[in-house]
């Protein structure tokens, strides 16, 4: 049965939906009230048409908004954003979205309908630990790898 998980189980399987997305011109504070209500640790930006522009984490508001003292309702999510995230594509292999995690340092994709490029869900590392637990050590195994490199060039 584990070799079924490993090597069959893609990442439409354990995807979080369903999306939970804002736009980039919303506040920090509207956003973060749709996080807390949706309990999410992330959300999908989008633009009009539902193109995937970004991703807002809550470290980034934490980081860029709380840290600083700034006022959530005069900053904008396009203003701490991640632009032009790393994704990945429903049909991809769990394996292969942790190794992705691991070795970007990630901690949540958005998941892209693979005929129309859009945003259809969000792929966390507790999504993987709750289906996959073994894939849990590739993303921290790989991530201390990277890390390490990092420092060394």
């Amino acid at each position: 049965m584990d070799e079924v998980v490993r090597g069959d189980v893609l990442v439409r399987d354990v995807m979080s939906t369903p999306l939970v997305y804002v736009y980039a011109f919303h506040s920090v504070r509207e956003a973060a009230a749709i996080m807390v209500e949706k309990n999410v640790g992330s959300v999908v930006v989008v633009d009009e048409a539902g193109r995937l522009i970004g991703i807002m984490t809550r470290t980034d508001i934490l980081r860029h908004v709380v840290a600083k003292g700034l006022n959530p309702d005069n900053v904008r999510v396009s203003d701490i954003m991640t632009r032009n995230p790393l994704y990945v594509l429903a049909d991809t292999p769990v394996e292969e979205a942790a190794r992705l995690m691991g070795s970007r340092g990630v901690g949540h994709l958005p998941v892209l309908d693979q005929k129309t490029f859009k945003p259809i869900g969000m792929i966390s590392k507790r999504d993987i630990l709750r289906i996959a637990p073994h894939y849990i050590t590739l993303v921290y195994a790989l991530r201390v790898e990277s890390a390490g490199s990092q420092g060394r060039e």
